[in-house]
């Protein structure tokens, strides 16, 4: 059953970014960026900055940043442990490797609560990215990649869904290293991307399940995802430093130069117009005709 649009994509534009849209860089003093998510109640985006220098045993040391726009900057939450963020209206939502499970961070306070860490008395391995109905049911995936020197105790790298009961179930245990996440504008579907570049898609049913995988498109090295009012799919090519524009038929509208190790996506901003980029040490803005969802 199709979701009712978000207020703002009720005045949406039209249109998407394209070839020639400006790359903004914002800032570049950062090691590694990920995770960025647009918080209505601060006005501002969070993102996360993960430090693979230091020690690695429970994946990177991490940083979640507060940007106000245009370009001021600080410290949110210090040893976050984070990657991906997300929101889900109330509170900040994050896939943390340091515990290898799912946190909620309050926004009033920085309180971080644990929400979930294992499926069937086994640890994750260390959750990447995730996305949240208007339901409340969370799915995310769980490769590898800040594992560190952990043991993987599912035996797989799969993606999951979490409902609003607390249950988990898998909704693909197959793929080689999931990571980026999105739900369609209407939360008929999830979007999985995959390293092997596969982009695919799941059916979601009206409670929230999940059907089989279908492939969707293809893109070098896909990362992280957004989604915009219209429908179209956003997917950042971390090997090739581009972002790449989808329509929902899986028709390629738009590619653009960004910069190398491009991972995230997100539209925030007064009018969600305004799309952040962390790629690398770097983040981008570009100004988007159209708005999006805000991570």
């Amino acid at each position: 059953m199709a979701s009712p649009l978000p207020l703002f994509c009720h005045d949406a534009g039209s249109g998407t970014v394209n070839a020639h849209s400006a790359v903004n860089l914002v800032a570049d003093n950062f090691v590694f960026l990920e995770g960025p998510v647009w918080i209505e109640s601060l006005n501002s985006f969070l993102f996360s900055e993960m430090d693979f220098n230091g020690p690695q045993d429970k994946g990177p040391r991490s940083v979640i940043h507060r940007l106000s726009l245009p370009n001021k900057i600080e410290v949110f939450i210090d040893n976050a442990g984070s990657n991906g963020l997300a929101t889900d209206g109330k509170d900040l939502l994050a896939t943390t490797h340091d515990d290898q499970g799912l946190t909620r961070y309050s926004l009033p306070n920085k309180a971080r609560t644990e929400v979930l860490d294992s499926y069937q008395g086994k640890q994750f391995n260390s959750p990447n990215d995730l996305a949240i109905s208007a339901l409340g049911d969370i799915y995310f995936s769980d490769p590898d990649w800040q594992l560190g020197s952990r043991e993987n105790q599912t035996g797989m790298t799969g993606v999951y869904h979490l409902n609003g009961k607390g249950e988990v179930a898998v909704v693909d245990g197959s793929l080689q290293k999931p990571n980026g996440v999105t739900l369609s504008i209407d939360q008929d579907v999830l979007y999985v991307g995959d390293v092997d570049g596969k982009i695919g898609r799941y059916t979601i049913e009206g409670d929230g399940s999940t059907g089989q995988r279908d492939e969707f498109a293809k893109v070098d090295g896909p990362d992280g995802m957004g989604m915009d009012c219209a429908g179209n799919l956003y997917v950042t090519s971390h090997a090739a430093g581009q972002l790449h524009v989808i329509s929902p038929q899986g028709q390629s509208l738009a590619v653009i130069d960004v910069a190398p190790q491009l991972t995230n996506i997100a539209f925030g901003g007064p009018d969600h117009k305004t799309i952040l980029l962390t790629a690398g040490g770097k983040l981008f803005t570009i100004d988007s005709p159209i708005a999006g969802l805000p991570y």
